[in-house]
């Protein structure tokens, strides 16, 4: 699974998603990690934008969003 980082505000996170969208295979799974809580928000709201479902969101320490390439 592979693992991307939002470590800062925006614009950084439209990189991440572009990024990830870009380099995943179809079915593929996913992982995002955050500091920021209001990139849960955010994946959910573009993830149909990006090619991307949101699969499972974990809340800790840090924020965990898993998600998947639509085939």
């Amino acid at each position: 699974m592979k693992i991307y980082e939002v470590k800062g505000p925006c614009p950084e996170l439209a990189v991440v998603l572009s990024r990830a969208a870009a380099e995943a295979a179809p079915g593929e799974v996913l992982k995002i990690l955050s500091r920021w809580r209001y990139v849960v928000n955010d994946v959910k709201n573009s993830a149909k934008y990006t090619g991307l479902e949101v699969v499972e969101i974990r809340e800790g320490p840090q924020v965990e969003i898993v998600v998947r390439k639509s085939t």
